[in-house]
């Protein structure tokens, strides 16, 4: 990931997790976040989900919302669990598990 944000390609870290746990690191690794958001109102949670979950199919919308008409060759992606399967199958080159 370091390498890749460091020879100026666009990184982003796409989690099905909540964005107040990853937004920290990604900051301090200046990479973007897409991720689940916590619904809050007056100032506190909810227990309930700020838009949709980010996962499965919900990682592509996500991922087209940013780069709207990039090309899959030019899209890598990389992941870890099942949730994982709709973004890998849209990547040019895309790994699970370190594969």
């Amino acid at each position: 990931m370091r390498e890749c944000r460091d020879r100026g390609d666009r990184v982003a870290v796409v989690s099905g997790n909540f964005e107040a746990l990853l937004r920290p690191w990604c900051e301090a690794e200046g990479v973007e976040l897409l991720a689940s958001a916590l619904e809050s109102r007056d100032g506190r949670l909810t227990g309930h989900y700020a838009g949709a979950q980010c996962v499965g199919e919900g990682k592509v919308d996500r991922i087209r919302g940013i780069l709207r008409t990039l090309p899959p060759e030019c899209i890598e992606a990389h992941g870890d669990t099942q949730e994982d399967f709709a973004m890998l199958a849209m990547a040019g080159e895309a790994t699970y598990r370190g594969q």
